[in-house]
C-alpha cells in the first residue's frame, strides 16, 4: 500500500482493477495505475504510462470536471508519494471526487428508467461536451477523421470477433447471419457511403459510465483505451444508450433520446439506428456474460434477436440462415 504525502491515517477503501487502483478517503479517491504491461498500454515503462495516465485525466476530466478533478506529479519514496514538479515526475495519480455509483444507468435500468427530463439532459450534455473534446483531439486522431465513412464501418465490424465469443446465450450460427446482414446492409445504404457529417470524437459511455446526479448527467471511466475506438459516428454513442434502454426496459422509453437529439438536426435513416443498436448489442452480450452476469447477457440478446428482425423487414434481406 502506497501513502500519499500529506494525508494522515490510512485510507478507508481500496479498489483495485487490472490497471489501477483506487484509494478512497472520505470525499476524495486518488486513482494509481500499476507498473504492468496491459493490453492497450505497457504502463512499465515511465514515458508510456506518463502519456497513457495524461491522456486519461484530460478525457475524463473533459466530460466530467466536477469528478476528475487534478492530475498529480509524484517522485515514490518507499511506501510514500512525494509530490513534485512535473520535470520532476517519475509517477502520477488522479485525484477525483468520490461518487455514489449507484446512480449510475446500469444500476438505473436495473431499478426503473431515468425520467424523460434527466434523458434529455443527457443527450444534450453528451452532445455539448463531445463537440468540445473534438476540437481538442481532432488533429491527433486525423487518421481517423479522414478515413471518415470507411473507418465507421471498420468499427461496426470489428465487434464481430468478440461477438462470437458470446456462446452459447448467441450461437456462432446467429452471429455469422447477423454479420451478414450488418454487411449487406453497410454495403447497399447510401449513408455509409458517403460522407459523415457527425463524425466525432467518442466516448465510453457504457451504462456503469454515465452518472444521474442531483446536479446533473456525469461521467467516469470513459476514454476509450484504443485510438480507433475513439473517433466513430456521434449518432453510435447515442445508439448505445438507446440499445441498453430498450434491452433492459423497454424501447417505449428511448424515443426521448432520438428526438432530443434531432434538435440539431435530421436524424439518420431508421436503418442506421438499427444496425448502431445492434452492434451495441453485440458488444454487450459476450461483456455482460464474461463478467458472470447471465442474466443481462440474455436479455441483450433477446433484444438484439428482436432488433435483426426488424433491421431485416427494412432492408429485404434474406439469408439461408434464420436467426432463431
Amino acid at each position: 500500500m502506497l501513502a500519499v504525502e500529506g494525508l494522515e491515517g490510512d485510507h478507508d477503501h481500496i479498489i483495485e482493477t487490472v490497471l489501477s487502483k483506487l484509494f478512497l478517503r472520505g470525499d476524495f479517491v486518488h486513482k494509481i495505475y500499476k507498473h504492468r504491461e496491459g493490453d492497450f498500454a505497457d504502463l512499465t515503462d515511465k514515458e508510456i504510462r506518463r502519456a497513457y495516465v495524461s491522456e486519461d485525466f484530460f478525457w475524463n476530466n473533459a466530460m466530467a470536471s466536477d469528478i476528475y478533478l487534478e492530475l498529480r506529479h509524484v517522485q515514490r519514496d518507499g511506501d510514500i508519494f512525494i509530490h513534485v514538479d512535473e520535470c520532476d515526475a517519475e509517477d502520477w495519480y488522479i485525484v477525483m471526487k468520490k461518487v455514489d455509483t449507484s446512480r449510475d444507468l446500469m444500476h438505473i435500468l436495473e431499478r426503473g428508467v431515468p425520467e424523460k427530463k434527466k434523458l434529455e439532459g443527457y443527450v444534450r450534455t453528451l452532445r455539448e461536451r463531445l463537440t468540445e473534446l473534438t476540437k481538442h483531439r481532432r488533429d491527433s486522431l486525423a487518421l481517423f477523421f479522414s478515413a471518415g465513412e470507411a473507418h465507421v464501418k471498420d468499427e461496426i465490424r470489428a465487434v464481430f470477433p468478440w461477438a462470437y465469443t458470446a456462446t452459447p446465450i448467441l450461437t456462432h450460427d446467429e452471429v455469422a447471419h447477423i454479420e451478414k446482414l450488418i454487411a449487406s446492409t453497410l454495403e447497399h445504404c447510401p449513408y455509409w457511403n458517403t460522407p459523415i457529417e457527425s463524425m466525432s470524437v467518442v466516448v465510453d459511455n457504457n451504462p456503469e459510465n454515465i452518472l444521474f446526479l442531483d446536479e446533473g448527467v456525469s461521467f467516469i471511466d470513459v476514454m476509450p483505451p484504443k485510438d480507433a475506438w475513439r473517433v466513430h459516428d456521434r449518432y453510435f454513442s447515442l445508439c448505445r444508450t438507446s440499445a441498453d434502454i430498450s434491452a433492459l426496459a423497454g424501447s417505449d422509453y428511448t424515443e426521448v433520446l432520438h428526438d432530443t437529439y434531432a434538435e440539431e438536426g435530421d436524424l439518420p435513416p431508421r436503418q442506421v439506428r438499427a444496425v448502431y443498436e445492434i452492434a451495441a448489442a453485440l458488444i454487450q452480450v459476450p461483456y455482460r456474460k464474461m463478467i458472470g452476469r447471465d442474466d443481462l447477457a440474455l436479455r441483450y440478446a433477446d433484444y438484439l434477436r428482436t432488433r435483426v428482425r426488424e433491421l431485416e423487414a427494412m432492408v429485404g434481406f434474406q439469408s439461408s440462415n434464420e436467426v432463431s
